[in-house]
């Protein structure tokens, strides 16, 4: 057994070297019975990772995963659920179009080896896009709005009237999340979806993140001066401030560590919507052909009775017993040839 200090240790001795990654991707399956545990700190440990080492900690992930994948798929079912936050959380904060470029090609060849099935994969590929846009939705409210010589750009007219016919348009209305699930189920249908897989998805989402009540608790307890800057005026020396730091720095990793449970609980109970959506949608379809086949026997039942009234009347017409019938006798071959 391998206790979670234990793994944080190996998490902080983690880099991006081949040798560093292959060596803990060793470690780690061969505690693979603790992949849920392991899962969560590697979770925790990448958001409070340096920026330089968050990508080693998609490569330990990818490689435990292809070596799982012959195993018995523990981390591939395991990791999952967090892997569409994570992705995300890497390319928004690494400002590299090299790991950028490697995060994409992980993903792609999760995709060709078949790890991970389609509609995962899009979900992949979606939170890749959304940490690009992140990213750049950053950099562009860290970019200073003058014009370097400490004065305000001067905005062209046009560009104000066109600002504002853009404000004047009437804003489009948000969907429902059951609005926006049917428009994907149309756009791209899913199959079939195995009751079994259902029923073990629902019963997963039982033990989500928004159910931990021991981490909501510690959220609640924290003090007041860690989310209150008006507090600061009241620190009296420099212990003070350093402790407050350190508290606000643990209250940080603890809320973003709880914020990408939370996105990757979302995320699954949209995926097990559609999933639901689908099977309902399947039933539907299932339900109007077992109608029409149905009518179709009630159909086929009614000639049938039809048929059999016709030979009930015919029957009637007959004699009753063809045995006792007195017929006259055939007339043999002399007789047909007698003069």
């Amino acid at each position: 057994m391998v206790s979670e200090s234990q793994l944080v240790k190996r998490f902080g001795e983690l880099s991006t070297s081949q040798q560093s990654v292959e060596t803990l991707s060793l470690f780690l399956m061969h505690h693979r019975r603790q992949s849920q545990t392991i899962v969560h700190v590697w979770a925790k440990e990448l958001v409070s990772a340096t920026t330089d080492r968050k990508i080693a900690f998609l490569y330990v992930a990818n490689d435990v995963i292809q070596h799982d994948k012959r195993k018995g798929g523990e981390f591939v079912k395991d990791f999952l659920p967090m892997l569409a936050s994570a992705v995300q959380h890497i390319v928004s904060q690494v400002d590299d179009e090299n790991i950028h470029k490697t995060v994409k090609r992980i993903i792609q060849i999760w995709n060709e080896r078949q790890i991970y099935q389609p509609d995962a994969i899009k979900l992949l590929k979606t939170s890749y896009e959304n940490g690009i846009q992140k990213k750049d939705s950053d950099d562009e409210d860290d970019e200073d709005p003058t014009n370097g010589h400490g004065k305000r750009k001067r905005i062209e007219p046009s560009s104000t009237s066109a600002n504002n016919s853009k404000r004047r348009r009437k804003p489009k209305r948000k969907l429902s999340l059951r609005e926006e699930i049917r428009r994907d189920l149309a756009i791209n249908p899913i199959p079939v979806p195995v009751v079994d897989e259902l029923i073990k998805m629902l019963q997963e989402l039982e033990n989500s993140p928004s159910s931990d009540a021991d981490v909501r608790e510690k959220i609640a307890a924290l003090p007041i001066e860690v989310s209150d800057s008006n507090l600061l005026k009241n620190l009296r020396d420099k212990q003070e401030a350093t402790d407050l730091y350190k508290l606000v720095q643990m209250a940080h990793g603890l809320l973003e560590e709880y914020n990408l449970r939370l996105e990757s609980e979302l995320r699954s109970r949209r995926y097990a919507a559609k999933m639901l959506q689908g099977y309902i949608q399947a039933q539907d379809r299932q339900i109007e052909y077992e109608e029409k086949l149905l009518e179709d026997y009630k159909n086929k039942l009614s000639k049938l009775n039809l048929i059999r009234e016709e030979i009930e009347k015919h029957k009637k017409n007959l004699p009753q017993d063809v045995n006792n019938m007195q017929v006259a006798p055939l007339p043999s071959a002399g007789d047909l040839f007698a003069r």
